[in-house]
């Protein structure tokens, strides 16, 4: 396969690796989506950030139960909280953009 010129890195059937965000990028992307829809999406809402799907809907609502069972740390509680004015882990929470 070397000889033909077919390597993991040269192969066009390896699916192209897609470069994780980090909590902080995923907030912003959220806090962009508040402001511009208005609303918090659904559990099942995915947005298109350069040319990629983002599951925003379900990172949210990852992030709440991560938070109720005690698995979130607190400076990413806080990050989320700051887009609700505090109130962010019920289904029906209001953005901050909207009060």
């Amino acid at each position: 396969m070397t000889t033909l010129g077919l390597t993991p890195e040269t192969n066009p059937l390896t699916p192209a690796r897609r470069t994780r965000r980090t909590f902080e990028q995923t907030v912003q992307l959220l806090e962009l989506l508040l402001h511009r829809a208005g609303r918090v999406p659904a559990a099942r809402e995915s947005i298109r950030v350069d040319g990629e799907s983002v599951r925003i809907g379900a990172w949210l609502a990852k992030t709440r139960t991560k938070h109720r069972s005690s698995q979130l740390p607190d400076h990413h509680a806080r990050l989320v909280a700051a887009l609700f004015d505090g109130v962010w882990t019920l289904e029906d929470a209001v953005p901050a953009v909207l009060e």
